[in-house]
């Protein structure tokens, strides 16, 4: 049974243990859907915590043949085809007037999230696609941590140049079915509320709503 007094005294401790691992910031994510989301989102307010973003989250089975309309040719860091300077900075500019709101990281602290969460093998996961060499989209497939069968995308973006021309959903599309190779049965997504056009290319690709939620976020060190 929730009780506030109670989640108080987590997010407390929560607090401390950021401060004892002398970590620069920390967030903690709120689903709207929970009948205690407005007194949490109040005791995480009042703690100094900000609302960060509002976010959907989606859901897919991986357990249909669909064909692919067309399959781009792609690098990875993992085959050496890529370096990890080049994918970043196309990381970057596909970052740069995304639908999405500025993420307060910066390009290495992305990729180092990529490292540490990903853990063994995460240069697999590095993806670049290709139309006649030139780079178009990128792409993070991966299987959840602690699970077996769940796949989720890092990150997805496409090259500012190509947005709007459909490409988008033929790419998540495609990244979809590598996670599908990877051995995902399901694939669950997030985006902004705002970004209008990735949840347009959700529903292109069969996804379905699946929940609602907030980030709150707190600095620790600014340094």
């Amino acid at each position: 049974m929730y009780n506030v007094q109670t989640y108080k005294e987590k997010i407390s401790r929560f607090e401390e243990v950021c401060f004892n691992w002398e970590l620069k910031r920390a967030s903690i994510v709120l689903n709207k859907r929970f009948s205690s989301y407005n007194s949490s989102a109040k005791v995480l307010l009042d703690a100094g915590f900000s609302l960060y973003a509002a976010k959907i989250e989606v859901c897919r089975e991986l357990n249909n043949g669909e064909e692919l309309e067309r399959q781009y040719t792609y690098r990875s860091i993992a085959e050496g085809t890529l370096s990890e300077k080049d994918f970043k900075y196309i990381w970057e500019q596909c970052m740069s007037g995304s639908g999405n709101q500025t993420s307060i990281l910066t390009i290495d602290e992305h990729f180092y999230s990529v490292q540490t969460e990903l853990d063994k093998g995460w240069e697999k996961s590095c993806i670049v696609f290709y139309d006649k060499n030139e780079p178009i989209g990128m792409s993070i497939p991966h299987i959840e941590t602690g699970t077996e069968s769940e796949g989720r995308l890092f990150y997805f973006g496409v090259m500012l140049y190509y947005r709007g021309k459909g490409i988008a959903s033929r790419l998540h599309l495609q990244s979809l079915h590598m996670l599908k190779e990877m051995g995902a049965t399901y694939y669950i997504g997030s985006t902004h509320t705002s970004n209008e056009k990735m949840q347009r290319i959700f529903w292109r690709n069969n996804c379905s709503l699946k929940t609602e939620i907030e980030l709150y976020y707190k600095i620790f060190n600014e340094g």
